[in-house]
């Protein structure tokens, strides 16, 4: 296994498994996945088809919608973050809530296999020197105990957070019962338009976690807030507005914004490469692969920032985006004042080639 240091979003170890093993992996989640389905609640979005970020943003503007009843009442929202969740997560509670459900006994040596084993021992990291400097020690997984942590990037790993979790979500919709709850991963949205109610919850769901699941809420990011304040959520600045037929609004965060920014400055500088090459005299023109990747870069961008209220940043930004333009990309005998080799997308929504 392979150990490597990521710093989008944020600095976070990756465990690459062997590709043998990902096998494995991918057939203990296809058996184990429809069985756990029906377990999970509604309400938790991560790593889930047909859920994922947009899933989740979604349900709270028509939870958000419900509960404000069209904008006219003010919403709290009480925010909770699990410390340190995937490397702490105690992995014999895991494997036996896995093991409970597993149709087959071969399926019961594999989850055996793969949530006891510590994929720390030889493991390889990529980078000591750069992992030393972005990952404080009380975050690594190579300095909690022995039968602590699951490696991020393991298809098992995602799947069985979610496993590891599903009890902490009936337990907060079956006993505490909140007007509306969320989950994504380990970060958690509880709201209601009662600020009493949400203070009273984080008591018992931090007990819950430390009976039954080892572990701790982070009291640094716990946040008790109404919502016309506005919180960060999924990478996203949530705040409730006035305005009925959209109690709530999503806008990009100013990193989000300026890494948006950073990939299309990248881009103008590739217009110095040019829009195709021939491999072979007798084979047809292709496209660049270094433009290809730079579009496919912030085109990505581009699918995460029209989900929020950013038409007028993305207008602006691409307008600057156009005046940057230069380089041996546009034909000698056109005006680069009237020519680019991009096109835009109506209401600035990507980028392409002409």
């Amino acid at each position: 296994m392979k150990c490597f240091v990521v710093d989008e979003p944020k600095p976070r170890e990756i465990f690459a498994a062997e590709f043998r093993d990902r096998v494995v992996h991918h057939l203990v989640v296809t058996v184990m996945e429809p069985i756990w389905e029906k377990k999970f609640i509604h309400s938790s979005f991560a790593c889930r088809k047909g859920k994922g970020v947009h899933g989740a943003l979604k349900h709270l503007q028509i939870q958000v919608r419900r509960i404000s009843r069209g904008g006219r009442s003010p919403v709290w929202v009480l925010q909770l973050d699990l410390a340190r969740f995937f490397v702490t997560i105690n992995r014999p509670t895991l494997c036996s809530l896995m093991e409970k459900h597993a149709p087959f006994p071969e399926i019961r040596a594999l989850i055996h296999v793969i949530y006891l084993n510590d994929g720390r021992l030889g493991a390889k990291i990529q980078n000591p020197t750069i992992h030393r400097e972005l990952i404080p020690l009380a975050k690594s997984w190579f300095s909690q105990p022995q039968d602590c942590g699951l490696p991020i990037g393991n298809l098992t790993s995602q799947f069985g957070a979610n496993v590891y979790l599903n009890g902490l979500d009936h337990f907060i919709q079956r006993q505490l019962k909140p007007t509306a709850y969320l989950r994504y991963m380990d970060d958690l949205l509880l709201l209601d338009r009662d600020i009493e109610r949400l203070r009273k919850w984080e008591k018992p769901i931090d007990l819950w976690l430390q009976n039954y699941r080892h572990q701790r809420l982070n009291p640094a990011k716990t946040k008790l807030v109404r919502l016309e304040e506005g919180i960060t959520y999924l990478g996203c600045h949530c705040a409730q507005t006035g305005t009925r037929s959209e109690p709530i609004q999503f806008f990009p965060t100013g990193k989000k914004k300026w890494k948006f920014i950073q990939g299309l400055r990248q881009l103008a500088k590739l217009t110095d490469e040019p829009l195709s090459f021939k491999p072979h005299p007798l084979a047809p023109w292709l496209p660049n692969p270094v433009l290809q990747q730079g579009l496919a870069s912030i085109n990505s961008r581009f699918g995460s920032l029209v989900h929020s209220e950013s038409f007028g940043f993305r207008k602006k930004s691409l307008k600057r985006f156009e005046k940057d333009l230069s380089g041996s990309a546009i034909p000698p005998e056109i005006d680069p004042r009237s020519w680019s080799p991009y096109k835009i997308k109506k209401g600035y929504r990507a980028i392409r080639l002409r």
